[in-house]
């Protein structure tokens, strides 16, 4: 007589690329119902833990449907760490980490890098958008809080956009950072707003009293 062959736990069809919500709450109620179908006496020829292990699939999936990846990633690692022999679970589970990957990727904002921010800031400056070219400016001051080109470029845009006590302040940062900005800003038509203001008149060398005057 021909042996009988084990019957193996079916699982469903791995939820394809771009599944909608829909999709993922099917597959939920598919491997709920399986779950349920799969009698004690079965559960102990097949193995010991198929139940558990369908239970963390399970989990994961809903929090998939919920979008909550951070904890679906955590059932499923536990799935795979704690459940080897279970293969074709282990098959759906990393698939599901496939869709957990792809989904935090695409809702993560792209880093820009700080010489990005900095020419991104040139752009709207030379735009005329100083609002947003201060923003990135910032943005830069934030990664390198020592260069001394930052401070002069949000200078010039607080300058061209009439914020003439800011503008000053950051020249001041510049020049102290590099002596060089003094010559720059003097012939700089962005700080033209400024040349009224003494503050800048002395950053930049104006109001020295002449060679060989009175002390």
């Amino acid at each position: 007589m021909k042996p009988k062959t084990k019957t193996s736990v079916k699982i469903a069809k791995p939820v394809k690329q771009g599944s909608s919500q829909e999709t993922v709450a099917a597959e939920t109620k598919r491997v709920s119902a399986l779950s349920s179908v799969v009698d004690s006496s079965r559960l102990l020829r097949e193995t010991k833990t198929t139940a558990a292990a369908l239970a963390l699939l399970e989990r994961a999936i809903k929090f998939i449907y919920h979008k909550d990846f951070k904890k679906a990633r955590v059932e499923l690692k536990s799935l795979l760490e704690s459940y080897p022999a279970e293969q074709e679970i282990l098959a759906r589970a990393r698939t599901y980490l496939q869709i957990c990957d792809r989904e935090e990727a695409s809702h993560k904002k792209p880093v820009i890098a700080n010489d990005q921010l900095y020419t991104l800031g040139v752009m709207e400056h030379n735009r005329g958008d100083y609002e947003n070219a201060i923003s990135y400016f910032h943005q830069s001051l934030e990664r390198n809080s020592s260069s001394d080109h930052i401070y002069y470029s949000l200078a010039a845009s607080f300058a061209m956009k009439g914020d003439l006590a800011a503008a000053v302040s950051n020249l001041q940062k510049a020049v102290e950072l590099n002596e060089e900005n003094r010559v720059y800003a003097k012939n700089d038509s962005d700080f033209t707003p400024l040349h009224g203001q003494r503050e800048f008149s002395d950053l930049v060398g104006w109001n020295q009293p002449a060679a060989g005057g009175q002390s």
